[in-house]
């Protein structure tokens, strides 16, 4: 039965990311171009894909709490901390995107706190770092994790269908890491994820018709922080703490990447660029597919990596 979660995922993201896009044109609820050189898009795009990809999660949720033995409490409560995630982005979403005024100190506050929160709803609902058992380090890196996944996927949400597809074959290294295990709200939680995110890729993929906007980045970048935790809430060892994050893959060494960057060039973090993998690869003449699935295929290798790491 456990399939029938990640097709509920599927069905209900297919179903109702058209509807969330029609509405975002309807309220003028665009990622609006202008003249920014860090969107390679021309016309305004609805931004609202984000609440079909939670919607979908929260469905799946339901049918397993239904048909699965997957603890409703715990299900519940770790959703429950990636929806201050999704509120932050569509914050952002709302509060920044097609205004001049942008200040990178508060964004950064409100990141800081809304992960800190994250870190310590999971840390209550047993979801937490093992490795070092003291709980007020446990609770910084649990918060550490949401807000790198959170940030990791935001910024490789600048081509279409590119952080979608990358957490997309992350979900499915945590669905076989969860299988090995025996991780029932790992797999539960990787099922919905990855049917979610191929049911908004139909419509995400290039040309892309709606973004998922930060709402959505936000949420993607808490579930695969959440999944790698779940696997860390054991005290297992080293590799199991490094074996998760290369199923991360991509967007967290292309964030470290990003990081090292702007200090050395001394420019403030939350600064966007075109430094980013996959802008190396446009600038070399690719196409948006091309590297698109570029990106797919070292995304592979990694979660590849994770897996074989864990199960050595």
């Amino acid at each position: 039965m456990y399939s029938l979660v990640g097709l509920v995922g599927f069905l209900t993201s297919i179903i109702t990311t058209p509807v969330f896009r029609n509405l975002g044109n309807r309220l003028r609820f665009y990622d609006v171009p202008d003249d920014d050189a860090l969107k390679i898009h021309k016309q305004p795009i609805s931004s609202l894909g984000g609440a079909a990809i939670l919607l979908a999660i929260l469905t799946s949720a339901v049918i397993a709490v239904v048909f699965t033995e997957v603890d409703l409490g715990r299900l519940l409560g770790v959703l429950s901390c990636g929806l201050l995630a999704f509120g932050l982005g569509l914050w952002d979403d709302l509060k920044w995107k097609n205004t001049g005024s942008y200040k990178p100190a508060v964004k950064f506050t409100f990141q800081v706190s809304i992960s800190l929160l994250a870190g310590l709803g999971l840390f209550a609902l047993g979801v937490q770092i093992r490795f070092i058992p003291i709980s007020i380090v446990a609770v910084l890196l649990g918060s550490f994790y949401v807000f790198g996944g959170i940030n990791a996927v935001n910024m490789q949400d600048g081509v279409d269908g590119l952080a979608g597809g990358l957490v997309g074959i992350s979900a499915a290294g945590f669905i076989v890491l969860s299988a090995h295990t025996g991780n029932a709200l790992g797999f539960v939680l990787s099922l919905a994820l990855l049917g979610a995110v191929l049911g908004f890729l139909v419509y995400n993929f290039h040309p892309a018709s709606v973004f998922m906007g930060d709402s959505g980045s936000h949420f993607l970048g808490f579930m695969v922080a959440l999944l790698a935790l779940t696997f860390t809430s054991k005290p297992y060892g080293i590799r199991w703490l490094i074996g998760p994050i290369l199923i991360i893959g991509l967007p967290i060494f292309d964030a470290a990447c990003a990081v090292i960057r702007r200090l050395i060039r001394r420019k403030p973090l939350f600064e966007g660029d075109r430094g980013h993998v996959y802008d190396r690869m446009m600038h070399r003449g690719l196409s948006v597919k091309q590297t698109v699935l570029i990106c797919y295929f070292i995304q592979a290798i990694f979660v590849g990596s994770g897996i074989a790491l864990t199960r050595l």
